[in-house]
């Protein structure tokens, strides 16, 4: 794929003059006057700052072009619109899905985009075969028009997988996305899929296969992780086979606060909350961390999940995208949480707090300060927390207000 340039205007026409091409469309827009407007179009979307990306579609043995895919920005946030149109001589060799593939991952993976849109007229039955190839969900029709939605469909995940950066990509695959963060494999949930719906019963074998699949070029990810968004609360007994083969369900909540609903919590003023600075600062950060895992999770592999984080956190930090702050008692650190800016939104990480010191309101203290902080930056502030996780509480006293649930079975060696 690549840009248009002027001189394929006339291809450009004959691909678009076809009878079967045409049937979807009014006379008018397969007329040659309207592809040489599109084409300037296209060609005049060029310009910086790009919100737009028509691309030709070239085919590489002959250098043929054989159709367009497009990505264009809309005025929401995170949303884009998308089309493809492909020559009559090219349909059914796979040349739009590979071009649709390729253009949809990198507007999730480099533009930003959380969801993409599209239509087809009612009658286009390769077009809506194609759409659901790739993921989109359809309305009902209205008017001859189908519209069409592809989404990632979950924000505490999202939110997660936004922050690692470019260490961190995903791709689609049939029934949901692959998420890769290759320079850290033993981060089981950098290494996931979402799955646009919970597991079917009896599916544990199949999605297993699918996992090896999509990670076969990767051996150092000895894990397998699925994730879902849930509408309501599930009982983990809906997945009995899985739990039976070693795998743990979880379910997280995803809470949202905003300037409306922050309550402050009252500063102690014999503590200091402040960003880690120091090597002896993250150095604390990790054995508090460390300190508070869980069991089943061994200590060199934990050190390597954290090293990971340390990288990314000092990343955002030097980049003016947060911090990593503490509750300090002198030097000591006593509790501690990450706050990291993306557009629109401030997302917090990895709250901990000492055990010595739990139940003295050190972890509202920090929340409270931080969360100031960030809705001075941005309008919300996220918070994705283990159902079943004790300070859940903590967080909706403080105005968090519940927005999602997400649901998750992770396997990793040693738990079977």
């Amino acid at each position: 794929m690549r840009d248009f340039i002027a001189e394929d205007l006339e291809p450009y026409g004959r691909l678009r003059s076809g009878l079967a091409f045409g049937r979807h469309y009014p006379a008018a827009e397969t007329a040659p006057a309207f592809s040489s407007r599109l084409l300037d179009r296209f060609i005049s979307q060029q310009q910086s700052p790009r919100r737009a990306w028509q691309l030709a579609v070239i085919r590489r043995d002959d250098g043929k072009l054989v159709g367009s895919v497009g990505l264009r920005l809309t005025v929401s946030p995170g949303v884009a619109s998308f089309g493809a149109e492909l020559a009559e001589a090219a349909w059914g060799q796979g040349y739009a899905e590979e071009a649709a593939r390729l253009l949809l991952d990198a507007g999730f993976n480099h533009l930003g985009v959380n969801r993409v849109e599209a239509d087809s007229a009612e009658g286009n039955a390769a077009a809506l075969r194609l759409a659901g190839r790739l993921g989109f969900v359809a309305a009902p029709a209205r008017d001859g028009r189908v519209s069409l939605a592809l989404s990632l469909g979950m924000l505490g995940a999202q939110s997660e997988w936004r922050l690692l950066g470019a260490s961190s990509s995903l791709r689609r695959i049939d029934g949901g996305w692959r998420l890769l963060t290759e320079d850290q494999p033993g981060f089981y949930f950098g290494n996931a899929l979402w799955l646009d719906h919970g597991p079917e019963p009896g599916s544990r074998r199949e999605w297993e296969r699918r996992f090896a699949a999509a990670f076969a070029d990767y051996p150092a990810i000895r894990h397998r992780v699925l994730q879902w968004p849930l509408g309501a609360p599930a009982s983990a007994e809906a997945h009995r086979d899985w739990l039976d083969a070693g795998y743990r369900y979880e379910e997280t909540i995803v809470l949202l606060m905003t300037g409306e609903t922050l309550r402050p919590a009252p500063l102690s003023p014999s503590l200091a909350i402040r960003p880690l600075t120091s090597d002896e600062d993250w150095a604390q950060w990790r054995r508090l961390l460390l300190d508070a895992r869980d069991a089943e999770h061994l200590e060199e592999d934990y050190l390597s999940f954290l090293a990971g984080h340390e990288r990314r956190y000092c990343q955002l930090e030097a980049e003016g995208c947060g911090h990593t702050w503490g509750v300090f008692d002198g030097r000591a650190l006593l509790s501690c949480a990450g706050l990291f800016l993306q557009p629109g939104l401030g997302c917090v990480q990895q709250v901990a707090t000492s055990e010595h010191v739990r139940r003295l309101g050190l972890a509202s203290q920090l929340l409270s300060h931080i969360a100031q902080w960030g809705l001075q930056r941005a309008p919300r502030i996220l918070v994705a927390a283990d159902a079943r996780y004790h300070a859940l509480q903590l967080y909706r006293q403080l105005g968090f207000v519940d927005a999602a649930r997400e649901a998750s079975l992770c396997w990793w060696p040693g738990r079977a």
